[in-house]
C-alpha cells in the first residue's frame, strides 16, 4: 500500500475527506486544496472559533463556504481532513456540523454541489500520487456484512461459509446449541421484541445478523435461540423494570416528607439505628450488597459495623459471632457500591442526615436486572427517613 492514502466517507452518516501520510507531503496538498476550491469560488479562512476559544491551535484548522455549502479543515501531523456540511436542513441544535446524517440531510442541490466539489478533491488527490482506500458503499445488507467479513484482519479463506468450523466458545446459543455461518435464529431487540435473521461469524462470540435486504445489526452468541420454547415464542417479553411500577413514579408529599425527618430526630439515635440495620438487612435480601451488614452501638456511644453474613466472592459464610469491621477512614473493607449505602446510613444514625442522593431519589436508574427493586428501596429510605428532598 502507497505511504500516500486517502478515503472518504460519503454514506448518509458523513462527508467527510480525509488523506494521510508524512506532513512534508500532506500539507502542501492542503494548500492545493484550498486553491482549487477558491478558483471554484470558495471563501476559505482560519477557523473563527478555534481562533476565539484556542488561538494556538488556529494554524491547523480552517473554514470555507460557497453559497449554503460549508466545510471544516484541519491538518495533523499524520494527515489532512476536509468536513462538509450546511445549515439548511438540520436536527442538532448546534448546527448541522453536528448532526449524524449530514449527507442524507442535505437539500437535493447542495448535495449535488457537494458531489461535484468533492469529485474534484478526489481527483487533484489522484494527481498528486495518493491512493484511493475508500471502503466500498453496499446496497444490500448482505453485501455490506461480506464485505466486513473478509475486510477483518483475522478472516481466513472459507469462513463466511456454512462448514467453517468456530470455536464452541464462541458459538453456542443461549440454550448451548451450535451456531453456524448462515443459520436463521431469533433474538430479541433493546425493547424484549422478537425479531430473526440469517448469522455469520464476526470475532470473538460476536455475530452479524441479516435482518432483511437492507438491515443487519451484530449480536453476541448468547441472545440466539430457536422458537422450542415457551419463552422463547413470546413475541415481547418485559423485563422487570423499576419504572414499570407505581411507586416509581411516586412523589412524596413535602409537608410528609418533614414530618418522617422529624420522627428520625425524635426516635434518637438507637431507633435510627434500628431503622437503618433493617435497610441494610433488606439490600443483602435483595442482592444490592455482598454482605449483610449491621450497625451497633458501642459502650462509648460510638458507632460501630459489624458482618452478620457474607456471599462475597462466591462464598456463603454465615458468621458464628458478628466479624467486627472499620466504620471510619478513607476506605471501607467493602466495595464501591457498599460503602455508598453504610455511608449514607451512617450518617443517617449519627447525625440524622437525609444523605442518600438526589439521582436516587429520583429513580434514574429504572432498568437493568434488579431495576424493579428500585421503587422499593426508595420507598423504604423514604419512609426511615434518609431520602434526599
Amino acid at each position: 500500500m502507497s505511504e500516500k492514502t486517502f478515503h472518504e466517507t460519503t454514506s448518509s452518516n458523513g462527508t467527510f475527506i480525509g488523506a494521510g501520510g508524512n506532513e512534508a507531503f500532506t500539507f502542501p496538498t492542503l494548500r492545493k486544496i484550498f486553491n482549487l476550491l477558491e478558483t471554484r469560488g470558495w471563501f476559505i479562512q482560519t477557523d473563527q472559533r478555534i481562533l476565539k476559544d484556542y488561538a494556538i491551535l488556529a494554524k491547523d484548522h480552517w473554514e470555507g463556504k460557497k453559497g449554503d455549502l460549508q466545510f471544516k479543515a484541519k491538518r495533523y501531523p499524520s494527515g489532512i481532513e476536509l468536513e462538509f456540511f450546511q445549515e439548511v436542513n438540520t436536527k442538532n441544535s448546534n448546527g448541522g456540523k453536528y448532526d449524524f446524517d449530514k449527507l442524507k440531510m442535505m437539500p437535493y442541490l447542495i448535495r449535488c454541489q457537494f458531489l461535484v466539489e468533492l469529485k474534484h478533491i478526489k481527483n487533484l488527490l489522484l494527481e498528486e500520487g495518493f491512493e484511493d482506500t475508500t471502503k466500498p458503499n453496499y446496497k444490500y445488507a448482505i453485501d455490506k456484512v461480506m464485505f466486513r467479513i473478509k475486510d477483518c484482519w483475522h478472516y481466513e479463506e472459507g469462513k463466511e461459509l456454512p462448514e467453517y468450523e468456530i470455536s464452541s466458545y464462541n458459538s453456542k446459543d443461549k440454550d448451548g446449541k451450535q451456531l453456524r455461518n448462515g443459520d436463521i435464529k431469533y433474538f430479541r431487540d433493546h425493547k424484549g421484541r422478537l425479531r430473526r435473521g440469517t448469522i455469520y461469524h464476526n470475532i470473538n462470540n460476536m455475530w452479524w445478523v441479516v435482518l432483511n435486504k437492507f438491515e443487519f445489526t451484530n449480536e453476541a452468541s448468547f441472545y440466539f435461540f430457536d422458537l422450542d420454547s415457551e419463552e422463547n415464542r413470546v413475541r415481547k417479553l418485559v423485563k422487570k423494570s423499576g419504572y414499570h411500577k407505581p411507586l416509581a413514579r411516586l412523589i412524596f408529599d413535602a409537608d410528609k416528607t418533614k414530618q418522617v425527618q422529624r420522627k428520625a430526630k425524635e426516635i434518637g439515635k438507637q431507633g435510627r439505628l434500628d431503622k437503618a440495620n433493617e435497610m441494610l438487612k433488606y439490600l443483602f435480601k435483595i442482592g444490592w450488597t455482598s454482605r449483610w451488614f449491621s450497625f451497633e452501638l458501642k459502650s462509648n456511644g460510638r458507632l460501630g459495623l459489624l458482618e452478620i453474613e457474607s456471599k462475597a466472592w462466591g462464598v456463603h459464610r454465615v458468621h458464628e459471632k458478628p466479624a467486627k469491621l472499620s466504620l471510619y477512614g478513607r476506605t471501607l473493607p467493602m466495595s464501591s457500591t457498599e460503602s455508598y449505602w453504610v455511608k449514607s446510613l451512617r450518617e443517617y444514625v449519627v447525625h440524622s442526615k437525609r444523605s442518600i442522593t438526589d439521582w436516587f431519589c429520583e429513580d434514574r436508574n429504572g432498568q437493568g436486572s434488579d431495576a424493579h427493586y428500585w421503587p422499593e428501596v426508595r420507598k423504604l429510605a423514604w419512609e426511615i427517613g434518609v431520602l434526599a428532598s
